[in-house]
């Protein structure tokens, strides 16, 4: 992979993170125009960011919540009752985090699986006769 090609991808984790630059972005968006790996992944990670703004915030049932801290209070004895009160409204937030993140994760895998699914699918199909 050639120097600007590294440049792109790192241009193109920033957009993922929300962190891209302008400058960068119409660097990146110069170098898609030339490079055609480049621009199949910009447009798959494209398709995975609006994939995962449609999805929206997801919060996991009180259920799963009081289960997740029952396995963490009784594994680690350090954690008093008194505390535990104290601290539930943190735990709470935690777990639930952790649980979104568990879900975003998902959704952006079966995103990329099914893009790439399609391309492969595309690449697969009959050339028609021209």
């Amino acid at each position: 992979m050639e120097g600007s090609c590294v440049r792109a991808v790192d241009a193109i984790d920033d957009l993922c993170e929300g962190d891209l630059g302008r400058v960068k972005g119409l660097l990146l968006e110069r170098h898609a125009k030339r490079c055609g790996r480049c621009a199949s992944y910009l447009n798959r990670m494209e398709a995975v960011i609006d994939g995962l703004a449609r999805v929206g915030r997801v919060y996991p049932p009180d259920d799963l919540v009081e289960a997740v801290m029952a396995c963490l209070v009784s594994s680690d004895t350090s954690i008093g009752e008194g505390t535990m009160a104290r601290e539930r409204g943190r735990w709470n937030l935690l777990v639930a985090g952790a649980a979104g993140v568990g879900v975003g994760v998902a959704v952006a895998l079966a995103i990329v699986r099914w893009v790439i699914g399609r391309e492969h699918d595309e690449a697969l199909a009959p050339m028609s006769p021209g």
